[in-house]
């Protein structure tokens, strides 16, 4: 048997307020479960929005920050290429030099 939260009586569970622990008799006196008041709760909805906006700004930084890197990958890659062309172009000018012709284009 469980004990009321109030007066300290046995009572059985099914008689028992499942939020207070409070037996019928204190219930009916006026026992209630705790609730919480309007200030309580806007400041949990205060708590909740900074929260939340902070992880939007989180977001939309990590998506600038990604597509920053997306195109310093491109022009990553066009040096790169830039660069294989111009090895490709000076190979082929030493090549015609050594067979005696000149540079093809």
């Amino acid at each position: 048997m469980r004990k009321c939260s109030q007066c300290g009586k046995e009572t059985s569970f099914f008689d028992m307020d499942l939020f207070t622990g409070a037996c019928r008799e204190c219930r009916r006196v006026g026992a209630r479960p705790a609730s919480l008041g309007f200030g309580t709760l806007f400041l949990i909805a205060i708590i909740v929005a900074l929260v939340t906006n902070s992880i939007k700004t989180e977001i939309l930084e990590t998506r600038h920050e990604v597509a920053d890197l997306a195109t310093s990958i491109d022009q990553l890659k066009k040096a790169a290429a830039q660069q294989t062309d111009e090895i490709r172009s000076l190979r082929q000018g030493m090549e015609a030099r050594v067979a005696g012709t000149s540079p093809r284009k």
